[in-house]
This record gives C-alpha cells, structure tokens and sequence, in this order.
C-alpha cells in the first residue's frame, strides 16, 4: 500500500485504520473487520497509488485467532468498490483442511 519505513509520516499519517466493528459471514462466523486507506503515497513502481486495506480477524472453534484480508490500490478506474469488498467478506467460510 505504498508505506515504508523511511517516510517521514508516520503510518498512522499515511493510513489511518477506521474503528473495528462487530462483523458476522453469512456461514456465522463472528469477529471484528476494519479498513485502513493510504493517502499521499508516492514512491516509484509498485507504490505508485494509494491503496486500502480491508481485514477480517475472528476465533475459529478451536480458539485460533484467524483472519481474512483484501488488499487493493484505490483512486484508480477499476478501485474494487466497497459493497463488493463487503459482500466477498460475506462469504468466509471455514472449511476442513483435513485430507
């Protein structure tokens, strides 16, 4: 999302991270999202835009701490738009991993 270490604003300057609220998949598991925006980046190449961040962490019944996260670049033509980040979010499910 365009932050580095070496910048001279801070990483909450650079994207601040909007308040975790209370989110449930439509498969019921619960947990809490937050999105962070990065503003004003303009480093060369792969840093070119500003970006956001949308993350999902949640207990899974075994008592991990999981998490879900889309990563994106916004301001551009084909910004993924919000109500499709949400409803991809939607459909986390857990599933067994086990061969």
């Amino acid at each position: 999302m365009g932050l580095n270490g070496s910048d001279a604003q801070s990483a909450e300057e650079k994207a601040p991270t909007g308040a975790a609220k209370p989110f449930t998949t439509e498969s019921g598991l619960t947990g809490s999202v937050a999105t962070a925006a990065a503003t004003g980046v303009d480093g060369p190449g792969r840093c070119a835009y500003d970006g956001k961040a949308t993350a999902f962490a949640f207990d899974s019944p075994a008592g991990e701490t999981l998490s879900w996260t889309f990563v994106g670049v916004r301001g551009v033509d084909d910004q993924v738009p919000e109500p499709t980040v949400r409803k991809i979010l939607g459909t986390v499910r857990l599933v067994d991993s086990t061969p």
